[in-house]
C-alpha cells in the first residue's frame, strides 16, 4: 500500500515551497519563550490556515513556576540590543566585536542586562571548567575569554570567583573544529531553570577573533572592552502550534508528527528545515485528502511545532490522559532534514527506537524510505540524484527521545541529516539547505503518516513479515560477526568471551523483537492471535544463528572472579522513576538541586563526554522492576559501552535530586 501512494505524494510535495518556508523561518530569532519564537509560530499558523489544515495554538507558562512532568519552566526573555567593543589605549571605543542586531548569535542567549567597561582575561588548562585553571589568575570583575561550556565557566569563574562575564570563542560541535569555520560564531546559551535568578551575561566571538585576542593577551597587552546589553526577563509564555487532519474512521487514534521550531537566527537547517518540511507535509496531505487522491484516513494526523523538548514536554503533559490511553499509534520527529550534503557533509539518517521502547515504527520507516533514496535505488519514475544515507541506533538530543520513552509510549523514530559542520552557528543559513533534501524528508514523512493513518489488519500482518525478515537478516549478521571475531583470535578465553557476549546479545535481540511485534496490535487488535506464530519464527531464526556460532566456538564456563564493589551494591538497588517522561537532568538539577550540578558534570567528564545520551537509555529501563546492575547490563548490550560505576552514581544522583526512588531489594 505504501508504495502505491509514495510516488503520488512525492510528486505532489512542493520542494521549492518548503525551501521558501526555510528562508522565511530563518528570519526570526527563535529563542524558546521569546517574541521571536512567537512571531515564527504566527508564520506557521498562517501557512497552515492557507493550506486548509485545522490549527490551534497552545500556550504554556514561561514563569519559572510551572512544571511539565519533571521539567521546570523558565522565564521569557527578550533582548533589544547588545554590543561589545574593544577600547583603545585612550579608553575610547574602537573595533566592534559583537553586535546583536547584526548577528544575534554574537550574544550568549538569555544574558542579563549589563552596561560597563571590563578587562579581558584568558585561562589555560581546560579553559575554566576546572579549579586548577584559575591558579595564579585573578578573574574578579573581569570578562573571561574561554572555549569551555559556558554553564561550567559561569559556575567556576562568575559564581565562585566573582568574574563579571564570559567571552566565548568555541567552535567544536557537529563534527567540526575552529579550523572549519574560523569566522562563524557558535550558538550558546544560559538556561535559568525554575526560579533560579539569572546571574550571567556574555558575548560570542569567532575563532579568528578569539585567536587574535588571545595572542594580544599572550604578548602581555592589556585588553579592555565596553559591554552593553539591553535585555529583560519576565513572566510570559511559549507556544506550541498544532495542526490536525481528522480521520474518518470510528477510532480516535492518531499519528503524531513533530518538528521543533526554535533556535537562534538564522537556524536554517537546525531547525528551520524540519519545521518548513513539516508545513508542506501537512499541506500536501490536506490537499490529497481533500481532492480524494488519497483514500479516507481511518486515523487522524496531528502535527506539532514546539520549542524543542520544553514544548513537547508541556504539550504531552497537557494531554497526559490521551498519552496513557494510547491515542497516538506512532510518531515521527523531523530535525535538521534539509541539508545540502555537498556543503554540510551530512548523511540522511534514520534514527531507530530505543530498545526499551521497541516497536514497529522504525522498521516501517526504513522500508518506506527506500524509494526516496535516489539513484538506482529510487522507485520513482523521475529519479533524483542519490544521497548519502544510513540507519543508526537510537540517540537522544531531540523531541523523539521524549515520545519514545516507555512511560510515554509513542514509538517515534527520527529523520535527521547529520553531522553538519554549520550546526549551531551563524553560518547555518538557507543556502546550506537543499530543496531536494527537504522534499525527500517531507514527502517521506507524509507517506509514513498516510500509511499509518490507513493501516489495518492486512497492513499490520504484512509489516510483521517485514520485521521478521529484517530480524532474521540481523541475527545471521550478528552470528557471522561473532564467528569472524573468534577466527581472528586463537586465545581460548577470548573465544569463549566472544561466544558469551554473542549469546547474551542474541537473547536480548529476540526479546525486544517479540515486544516490537506485539506493538502491531496498536494498528490492528485482531492480530493478537498471530503473535505466537511470529514469536516462533523469531525463535527459529535465533536457533539457526546460535547453532552456527556454537559449531564454530566451543563453550566455556564463565571465569571466576569477584564482582567489583559498585556492581555488588548495584545488584541490591531497584530504581523507579517518579515522573512520566524522561528526566531532563541538567534543567531539573538547576531548578531544584543546584549544588548537584557539578557532580552531574563530573559524570560527563568521566564518561568522556555528555552523560545525556547514555543517561536516557538508563532511565528508560528504570521502571521499578530491575536492579541498577540489570539496567547497566541492558544498556551495555544496546550500546556496546562497558558498564561501570558511573551507572550507580547516576542513579544515586537522580535519587538525591528526588526524581527516582531507589528501593533496596529483599
Amino acid at each position: 500500500m505504501a508504495y502505491k501512494y509514495a510516488e503520488l505524494i512525492r510528486r505532489t510535495y512542493r520542494d521549492e515551497v518548503a525551501h521558501r518556508h526555510v528562508v522565511a523561518i530563518s528570519r526570526f530569532h527563535r529563542i524558546q519563550a521569546s517574541p521571536g519564537f512567537r512571531a515564527a509560530a504566527d508564520y506557521v499558523v498562517a501557512q497552515l490556515v492557507m493550506a486548509g489544515v485545522q490549527v490551534a495554538v497552545k500556550r504554556y507558562p514561561a514563569d519559572g513556576i510551572a512544571r511539565f512532568w519533571s521539567t521546570p519552566s523558565f522565564l521569557e526573555w527578550t533582548c533589544d540590543d547588545a554590543r561589545l567593543a574593544l577600547l583603545d589605549a585612550h579608553g575610547d571605543v574602537g573595533e566592534t566585536l559583537c553586535d546583536f542586531s547584526a548577528v544575534p548569535i554574537s550574544l550568549i542567549q538569555r544574558s542579563i542586562p549589563v552596561d560597563g567597561e571590563f578587562a579581558v582575561v584568558t585561562l589555560g588548562g581546560k579553559g575554566g571548567k576546572d579549579d586548577a585553571d584559575y591558579e595564579g589568575v585573578d578573574v574578579a570583575g573581569k570578562l573571561v575569554l574561554t572555549n569551555a561550556p559556558v554553564a561550567m565557566v559561569q559556575e567556576y569563574a562568575v559564581r565562585r570567583r566573582g568574574a563579571a562575564g564570559i567571552l566565548f570563542d568555541g567552535m567544536k560541535a557537529g563534527g567540526r573544529s575552529e579550523f572549519d569555520l574560523p569566522d562563524a560564531r557558535q550558538y550558546t546559551s544560559f538556561w535559568w531553570a525554575g526560579q533560579v535568578q539569572p546571574d550571567g551575561w556574555g558575548f560570542v566571538v569567532s575563532p579568528r577573533q578569539g585567536q587574535k585576542l588571545r595572542a594580544s593577551l599572550a604578548d602581555g597587552k592589556a585588553l579592555r572592552v565596553r559591554a552593553k546589553i539591553a535585555s529583560r526577563f519576565y513572566k510570559g509564555s511559549f507556544e506550541v502550534v498544532e495542526g490536525f487532519i481528522p480521520g474518518s474512521g470510528a477510532s480516535d487514534q492518531e499519528v503524531l508528527l513533530v518538528s521543533h521550531l526554535c533556535h537562534p537566527q538564522p537556524g536554517a537547517h537546525d531547525n528551520g528545515s524540519g519545521a518548513a518540511a513539516l508545513i508542506e507535509t501537512a499541506a500536501t496531505l490536506a490537499r490529497l485528502v481533500r481532492d480524494g487522491s488519497l483514500p479516507p484516513l481511518q486515523r487522524g494526523i496531528r502535527f506539532i511545532w514546539p520549542p524543542e523538548m520544553t514544548g513537547t514536554f508541556a504539550w504531552l503533559a497537557e494531554h497526559e490522559a490521551d498519552v496513557q490511553a494510547g491515542r497516538w499509534v506512532a510518531g515521527l520527529n523531523l530535525d535538521m532534514v534539509g541539508a545540502d550534503q555537498s556543503q554540510t557533509g551530512s548523511a540522511w539518517q534514520l534514527v531507530d527506537l530505543p530498545q526499551a521502547g521497541a516497536a514497529f515504527a522504525d522498521h516501517l520507516l526504513a522500508w518506506l524510505r527506500e524509494p526516496f533514496l535516489g539513484g538506482e535505488t529510487s522507485g520513482f519514475a523521475q529519479k533524483p540524484g542519490a544521497c548519502r544515507y544510513e540507519e543508526t541506533p537510537f540517540s537522544a538530543g531531540s523531541d523523539h527521545y521524549i515520545l519514545a520513552d516507555p512511560t510515554v509510549g509513542i514509538p517515534a523514530p527520527m529523520l535527521i541529516q547529520w553531522p553538519d559542520k554549520f550546526y549551531h552557528t551563524s553560518a547555518d543559513t538557507p543556502d546550506r539547505v537543499s530543496a531536494d533534501s527537504l522534499g525527500r524528508s517531507g514527502a517521506l514523512a507524509a507517506t509514513y503518516a498516510a500509511w499509518l493513518a490507513m493501516a489495518g489488519e492486512r497492513e499490520a500482518d504484512w509489516l510483521a513479515h517485514l520485521m521478521l525478515s529484517r530480524f532474521t537478516t540481523e541475527a545471521d549478521r550478528q552470528a557471522l560477526r561473532a564467528i569472524e571475531a573468534a577466527r581472528e583470535t586463537g586465545a581460548a578465553g577470548e573465544r569463549a568471551q566472544i561466544r558469551r557476549d554473542y549469546e547474551r546479545g542474541s537473547r536480548f535481540r529476540a526479546a525486544r523483537m517479540a515486544v516490537a511485534l506485539a506493538s502491531l496490535s496498536r494498528l490492528a487488535p485482531g492480530i493478537a492471535e498471530r503473535l505466537a506464530g511470529w514469536r516462533a519464527e523469531v525463535t527459529t531464526a535465533v536457533a539457526k544463528a546460535d547453532a552456527s556460532v556454537r559449531s564454530e566456538i566451543d563453550d566455556a564456563p564463565a571465569p571466576d572472579g569477584a564482582q567489583p564493589a559498585w556492581r555488588v551494591e548495584a545488584a541490591t538497588l531497584i530504581p523507579r522513576r517518579l515522573f512520566l517522561g524522561p528526566i531532563d537532568v541538567g534543567m531539573t538539577l538547576q531548578a531544584d538541586a543546584l549544588h548537584l550540578v557539578p557532580a552531574y558534570w563530573e559524570l560527563g567528564e568521566k564518561a568522556s563526554g555528555s552523560f545525556y545520551e547514555h543517561g536516557a537509555l538508563l532511565q528508560y529501563w528504570a521502571d521499578g522492576t530491575r536492579t541498577v546492575a540489570e539496567i547497566a547490563d541492558l544498556a551495555e548490550i544496546e550500546t556496546g559501552q562497558p558498564a561501570d560505576d558511573l551507572v550507580l552514581r547516576y542513579f544515586k544522583l537522580l535519587a538525591e535530586a528526588g526524581t527516582v526512588e531507589l528501593k533496596v531489594t529483599g
